[in-house]
Parts: structure tokens; C-alpha cells; sequence
């Protein structure tokens, strides 16, 4: 059995992610590619499917939703997970739990309208100073913002461990 990871990633960091979860799917699974949607032409040949954009203006980035209009059919035959990498983390302190809750339902329940989903979870990425005009950037420091390598790294090896679990066969006694 082949399972697939595919990804959307503006600035690399949704790409490590998705490389982790490979990574650590093919340990215990077997055989798993990791592709960028961009190069996923057909997905009939995967027992199982996960899938991530980087979130932009809250939203997937259109090769990653355009992957799901695609396959939307073959999708809907297939157990699929996604995971969203976007910057709840890096929001000042009071905001970051809600800005994450807010971001996990709503990607789920636009996600879930294009193909039933096993599973969604949001996780921060990178991000970076640069990434922001100065006079925002100030701003957003002063507010409590902050900025770096924001990945959890624990709480994505755990949620694909969950998914791990679902495709592990019992092992038989001897």
C-alpha cells in the first residue's frame, strides 16, 4: 500500500512539515511519498491521503485548494486528513489559543465542504520579521507578536502518530 503527502508551502516551511509527517509515516507504514500538489497527478493509486497548505489571508493557498477541486472525486473514496500551517502562535499572547480555534474551524469546515476529512489540525510555521513591512512590524512586536520557527514539533510527530494508528494493521500473534 502507497500513502501520499502532498503539500502547498509558500516559503518552505509547510514543505517540512509535510516531509516530517512523511518521514515519519513511512517508519511505520511503508511506502509514502511526498509530493507537492503541484506534481500530484492522479491520487487512485494511495490507500490514504494527507494534505497541508500554508494559510494565507486565512485561506489555503489556491494550488493546494485547486488539488482538492481536482480530486475532489477519487478524494471523497479515500480516508484524508489535512493540516494547515499558518501563525497562531506568533499572534500577541491573549490572541493566540482563539486565533488558532478560530483558524481550525473555520479551514475545517471549508475544507470538509470540498472532501470529507478524517481529520484537520492546524499547526504554526515559520515566521519571520522580514515577512512584514517595518512600520507593521514594530507594531506587531510592540503588541506582543513574535517571530521564528513557531512549529511544534511534538504536537505534529502526536497527530501523525493518530494517523499512523488508523492504517496499522494488528500485528498476528506467533
Amino acid at each position: 500500500m502507497t500513502y501520499l503527502v502532498a503539500y502547498a508551502s509558500a516559503l518552505g516551511s509547510t514543505r517540512e512539515v509535510a516531509q516530517r509527517v512523511a518521514s515519519r509515516m513511512e517508519v511505520a507504514l511503508g511506502d509514502v511519498e511526498c509530493r507537492s500538489v503541484e506534481e500530484v497527478v492522479f491520487v487512485s493509486r494511495y490507500e490514504g491521503i494527507v494534505v497541508g497548505s500554508a494559510i494565507h489571508n486565512q485561506a489555503w493557498l489556491p494550488p493546494a485548494l485547486l488539488f482538492l477541486s481536482r480530486h475532489e472525486l477519487e478524494l471523497a473514496k479515500r480516508p484524508v486528513w489535512a493540516f494547515s500551517v499558518g501563525m497562531a502562535d506568533a499572534l500577541p499572547k491573549p490572541f493566540r489559543k482563539r486565533g488558532a480555534a478560530i483558524q481550525q474551524e473555520r479551514l475545517g469546515r471549508v475544507l470538509s465542504k470540498r472532501v470529507p476529512l478524517r481529520g484537520h489540525k492546524v499547526f504554526s510555521g515559520v515566521y519571520k520579521a522580514r515577512q512584514m513591512p517595518a512600520p507593521l512590524r514594530l507594531m506587531f512586536r510592540l503588541a506582543g507578536g513574535r517571530f521564528g520557527d513557531l512549529r511544534d514539533w511534538s504536537a505534529i510527530d502526536a497527530w501523525t502518530d493518530q494517523i499512523i494508528a488508523r492504517f496499522a494493521k494488528p500485528r498476528s500473534p506467533l
